[in-house]
């Protein structure tokens, strides 16, 4: 490091992305150790949906089997809590150094992960919002889990949305897959790949859904998914 960084650093540490209480140690955004813990660890989780679940599968992926593998999630989605706040932040109010602290948050809990797949998709954003925010908060947490684990797969933009919905977030369950329905199409060669599709939050599963299943309507071989948080929609079964 140059002598010149090393003052700055001293004068102007890096701050926490959570809590901005100054990081002496770090280098680049990242959050601190407490409001890591404040993030909270997705434990009971149903094997395959992440859904809290006593059972090594929820009722719900019992009954009815999802169309994808497994999800991989890094941490629990709760309003108000400290990872919502930054999501919130970088999503809306393009808060680049949050966003490449929940990049590293993300990669750093994934590590765990045997993660070994032909390609990485991001979820898509329509091509109006992507406009409007700048920026596709999937494909950049895709792109960093491939840097650090480039074992993982290949980063690739498979998809496209050729429909813009109304904002899930508006939604409940059935109008959020009734609002996803046919609005992707495969736009690369999935033909026989495993696919680990990329997302940030996963909550009904319906935009989820609906991805995986135009990848396997273009033939892909397996899809699991990877989210940086995962929003409970029960108490544990």
């Amino acid at each position: 490091m140059r002598r010149i960084d090393v003052l700055l650093s001293f004068l102007y540490p890096p701050a926490c992305a959570g809590c901005a209480r100054p990081l002496h140690a770090a280098r680049a955004p990242r959050f601190c150790g407490t409001c890591l813990r404040e993030f909270g660890s997705l434990i009971d989780a149903c094997g395959r949906c992440a859904e809290p679940a006593t059972a090594p599968l929820c009722l719900s992926c019992e009954r009815r089997p999802p169309p994808y593998g497994r999800v991989f999630a890094a941490y629990p989605y709760r309003e108000s809590a400290v990872l919502a706040t930054a999501l919130t932040h970088w999503k809306y109010h393009r808060a680049a150094a949050v966003g490449v602290a929940l990049e590293r948050a993300f990669v750093e809990r994934l590590c765990a992960q045997n993660l070994c797949y032909d390609v990485v998709v991001p979820v898509p954003l329509h091509r109006t919002k992507l406009r409007q925010r700048g920026f596709n908060q999937a494909a950049l947490l895709s792109r960093a889990l491939v840097r650090a684990m480039p074992q993982a797969g290949r980063h690739a933009p498979g998809l496209l949305r050729r429909r813009r919905r109304a904002p899930q977030a508006r939604l409940g369950r059935q109008a959020r897959l009734r609002n996803v329905n046919d609005a992707f199409e495969v736009c690369g060669v999935v033909d026989g790949r495993s696919v680990l599709l990329v997302d940030d939050v996963f909550t009904t599963g319906a935009t989820t859904i609906a991805c995986c299943r135009a990848l396997q309507a273009a033939r892909a071989g397996s899809v699991d998914v990877a989210v940086l948080a995962r929003t409970p929609r029960t108490a544990p079964s």
